[in-house]
């Protein structure tokens, strides 16, 4: 079964989450409606998963962008130092070796120290020039490493590592 008008637009998610709840319950009213098989469902969700994953990686790279306009004291305090360039480009590298799956649920910040945050409600992933320092807490306890050399696909492997535990 085809998704056609309405369904089929619905299905393109702009990342307003109020939206994002009433494309869904549009979505699966128009299953229920209709009778559509398991697997029919299955890969309306799937390709409801992707759409958000995707919009999702797309809002990080362009906040990722606008933190090189960020200038020293950005934070208020005139404290925070600019995030590094390097930093930056490391970050796009881990986007590129991720899938948007794997960062569906992450949020991203600037750091003081000039590195970049990426986070979840209970782990962190701060990523600098030449290395990276991760932390999840899992069943209670805390777990990570701090300045681990970096690569992208290490931070990736990191990222996967924190995804499957929280």
């Amino acid at each position: 079964m085809a998704l056609t008008g309405d369904i089929a637009s619905a299905t393109t998610l702009d990342f307003n989450p109020t939206r994002s709840v009433s494309i869904f319950d549009t979505v699966f009213s128009f299953l229920k409606q209709n009778r559509v098989t398991i697997d029919t469902k299955r890969a309306v969700c799937s390709r409801l998963q992707s759409e958000i994953a995707e919009e999702n990686l797309s809002c990080l790279k362009r906040r990722l962008n606008d933190f090189a306009k960020l200038k020293h004291g950005w934070d208020g305090y005139g404290d925070a130092l600019p995030i590094s360039d390097v930093a930056i480009n490391n970050t796009k590298q881990v986007f590129k070796e991720c899938r948007p799956s794997d960062l569906s649920e992450w949020r991203l910040s600037p750091n003081t120290n000039g590195t970049i945050l990426l986070e979840l409600d209970n782990a962190a992933v701060s990523i600098g020039d030449d290395s990276f320092t991760y932390w999840y807490e899992a069943d209670g306890k805390d777990f990570g490493e701090e300045y681990v050399p970096f690569t992208a696909k290490t931070v990736a492997n990191a990222i996967k590592k924190i995804n499957s535990y929280v």
